[in-house]
């Protein structure tokens, strides 16, 4: 019988694997040199360089990134505006997220939400719009052949939306039932009362969502206004990448935005001032028998120089999940938490430094000392290893080419750069900058932007974790919105 073999590339890229292993062996010398661990094995340092979108500013103050790619055809398109509940007045929280949200949900004058919704499901197109603290943004997805179409949808969501008052009433429906829901997540109510603290009546301390007392009043003509106030191409950055050439995107962009006039209103936000709260401590009642945690203290702003230091710190403290002393003594070791995380918060102004835990009742005094004393500990920065170090930085930079996955990616992320205030070399220096950290930059760092003396603690538990956090020092009360209606 003859013996038929065939030849796969499966069975080829085997064999070529057996005939190296036994090259190895077979030279003298080879095979010792060789690592015994894979986390031995050195691989030579790879530039890296990532692709620079081209920056372009029209002539009505509009910013616009480019980056072209004809992998796909497809373009995709992220805009970002300073309109974001940060211009509120306390009278008006909420009114920037409803009017952001019903740039899309609300249609056009020209074209009403019914009928821009049939035309994107028709082309397989999506457009979006939304509000947060710091901006108001825009999405949008759209095949190259169907690009006229997103740009034209895109601008007149931007320049003439519609904001009928029956998608308002929706929004506002939907807004005012997330704010309800709110009230039986421990993690949501606690974020929403710790901003309180940390920035009392600045916007930063209230929910870009608005609350029951605002939403109720705004009228069609509240979001016209604020519109009119805030939404304009030079308060704005839009970021454009995919399957276009230049000259056709140029053109499209001044066919329906050209002739968007601009506001010629200053971009200016209140100032943060040094926090009320700072070295207090606060406590909610609710009878559950798992207790949630804030530890933490005004951080820094996004485009805060020593940022690229303070990454590699934090990953340390509580930012790097498995490697993190937090996870290790306060989770891993103890057993006192099972959510234990630290996070310098990213923001337009200055952010919040913030360990959140979520815990049983019966640990969570134990939990909050345990982590104030890590706190103290790395703000010391004394026992830093260069072994967490070295970690901390490998990981840093591993992550780091992540963020450039997709054309959007990066030209989305030279367009928030610029919108943060951050140096636009900060990509290309970044790996460099991470490399170059020494044991003494983390120590400078620590003592700078971790102060244990200033910490304010929120807790959210039951009578008995009050009583047994009360010996500690005094706390003072939070009532929740949920019991401020029940004592009506």
């Amino acid at each position: 019988m003859k013996l038929n073999i065939r030849s796969t590339p499966c069975v080829l890229a085997c064999s070529c694997l057996l005939l190296g292993v036994f090259m190895v062996m077979a030279v003298p010398g080879l095979a010792a040199d060789r690592p015994d661990r894979p986390e031995k094995i050195q691989f030579p340092d790879q530039p890296f360089h990532p692709p620079k979108p081209e920056r372009i500013e029209m002539a009505n103050g509009l910013i616009v990134y480019l980056l072209p790619d004809r992998s796909i055809p497809l373009v995709r398109a992220m805009g970002l505006i300073h309109a974001g509940s940060l211009c509120e007045k306390p009278e008006e929280s909420g009114l920037a997220g409803l009017t952001a949200s019903l740039l899309r949900l609300g249609g056009s004058t020209v074209t009403s939400a019914t009928e821009m919704n049939r035309a994107l499901e028709f082309a397989g197109a999506s457009l979006e719009s939304a509000g947060s603290r710091d901006y108001a943004s825009l999405s949008m997805r759209v095949l190259s052949q169907d690009l006229d179409l997103g740009i034209r949808l895109l601008s007149e969501i931007l320049v003439s939306p519609a904001y009928p008052p029956d998608k308002i009433d929706q929004r506002r429906a939907e807004a005012l039932d997330t704010l309800r829901r709110q009230e039986d997540d421990p993690l949501e109510v606690t974020r929403r009362e710790f901003r309180k603290l940390m920035y009392g009546e600045h916007p930063y301390g209230r929910d870009p969502l608005g609350d029951e007392q605002t939403l109720p009043k705004f009228t069609r003509e509240d979001l016209l206004q604020w519109h009119k106030r805030f939404i304009h191409p030079d308060r704005m950055i839009l970021a454009l990448s995919g399957d276009f050439e230049r000259q056709q995107i140029l053109a499209l962009l001044e066919k329906y935005l050209g002739g968007w006039p601009k506001g010629n209103v200053p971009v200016e936000y209140p100032e943060v001032k040094p926090s009320p709260a700072a070295g207090k401590s606060y406590f909610i009642r609710k009878d559950l028998n798992q207790s949630t945690i804030r530890l933490g203290h005004l951080g820094i702003a996004r485009n805060n120089p020593d940022k690229v230091t303070i990454e590699v710190l934090n990953f340390i403290l509580g930012g790097g999940s498995f490697s993190s002393r937090l996870f290790n003594r306060v989770r891993s070791d103890s057993g006192y938490a099972y959510r234990v995380v630290s996070d310098f918060e990213e923001s337009l102004l200055t952010g919040q430094f913030v360990v959140v835990l979520q815990t049983q009742s019966a640990n969570a005094v134990k939990a909050e000392k345990l982590t104030r004393d890590i706190v103290k500990e790395i703000a010391r920065a004394d026992d830093i290893t260069q072994e967490e170090l070295d970690l901390a930085k490998q990981s840093r930079m591993n992550d780091f080419v992540f963020e450039f996955e997709t054309p959007s990616d990066t030209c989305n992320l030279s367009a928030q750069l610029e919108y943060f205030r951050v140096p636009q070399d900060y990509l290309e220096k970044y790996r460099e900058r991470v490399a170059a950290l020494t044991l003494e930059d983390l120590k400078k760092a620590a003592a700078k932007y971790l102060k244990p003396d200033q910490l304010t603690l929120l807790v959210l538990g039951n009578s008995d974790v009050e009583k047994e956090l009360s010996t500690s020092g005094p706390l003072e009360m939070i009532e929740t919105r949920e019991k401020k209606a029940e004592s009506k």
